[in-house]
C-alpha cells in the first residue's frame, strides 16, 4: 500500500509509473485506502495537465473499468538523469579526438539540428528568422529572448540546457553558435556565456549576410 509518500497526485503518478499497462479507479482507491471520489478528483486533476489519460475498458468480473496510464508527459513528470552519460560520452569523444576536430564535431551537430529545422525559416525575411529563431529556442528549452536596446539585436538564453557539462566542455557553445548562424544564415558572435559565470548565455547577431 502506498501511503504517506509525498502528494495523493505523486501518488497516483507513481502508481501508474509502476503499472504501465494502467490501473482502474478502484484499483487506485484500493492502494491508497481512499474513496474512488477522490481518486476521480486527482485524475480529472491530472488529465487536464495532460499527465494521464484514459486508455482501454478491461473487464473486472464486474462493471467495465476504465483504465488509466501516464502519457509521455507524465512520464517525463519523473527526474531524469541524463548528464552524467553526456558527460561520459563526451568525455571519451574528447579524448579521442584533437580540439579543432572535437569543436568542428559539435560544429556540424549544430549545423545538422539546423538544417532539420529549415524548413520553419524558409521564405521569412530576416526580422522574421530572429522572430523564428527564439521560438525554436523555447520550444529547445533556452528560454531565449530578443534584446534590441544596444542597437544590435542579441539573443538571449537565460537557461543553458545543458549547464553542467557546458561548465566542463566548453566546446558545446559552437553547437549552439552553429545552430543559430545557420538558421539565421548570419554570422554570430557569442559575448556572454553561463557556463562562463556570466548571467545568461548572449549571441549578437551581425549585419552582414554569410556566404
Amino acid at each position: 500500500m502506498t501511503k504517506g509518500i509525498g502528494t495523493r497526485r505523486e501518488q497516483i503518478l507513481k502508481l501508474l509509473l509502476e503499472s504501465r499497462l494502467g490501473l482502474g479507479i478502484d484499483e487506485i482507491a484500493e492502494q491508497l485506502d481512499i474513496s474512488r471520489n477522490a481518486v476521480q478528483q486527482h485524475l480529472s486533476s491530472l488529465e487536464q495537465e495532460q499527465l494521464v489519460k484514459k486508455d482501454i475498458f478491461k473487464s473486472t468480473g464486474g462493471r467495465p473499468s476504465r483504465n488509466y496510464v501516464l502519457t509521455e508527459h507524465g512520464i517525463n513528470y519523473f527526474p531524469k538523469q541524463y548528464s552524467w552519460f553526456g558527460n561520459l560520452v563526451l568525455s571519451e569523444l574528447k579524448s579521442e579526438m584533437s580540439e579543432d576536430a572535437f569543436r568542428q564535431f559539435m560544429w556540424r551537430l549544430g549545423v545538422k539540428l539546423a538544417k532539420t529545422l529549415l524548413t520553419q525559416f524558409d521564405g521569412k525575411q530576416p526580422d522574421e528568422k530572429v522572430a523564428a529563431l527564439v521560438d525554436t529556442m523555447q520550444s529547445l528549452g533556452y528560454e531565449a529572448s530578443l534584446d534590441i536596446n544596444t542597437g544590435q539585436p542579441i539573443i538571449k538564453a537565460s537557461n543553458c540546457v545543458y549547464h553542467d557539462l557546458a561548465q566542463q566542455f566548453s566546446e558545446l557553445c559552437d553547437f549552439d553558435h552553429a545552430l543559430i548562424s545557420t538558421l539565421l544564415d548570419r554570422p554570430i558572435e557569442q559575448t556572454a556565456c553561463m557556463a562562463r559565470g556570466d548571467c545568461s548565455c548572449a549571441f549578437l547577431i551581425k549585419s552582414e549576410v554569410s556566404g
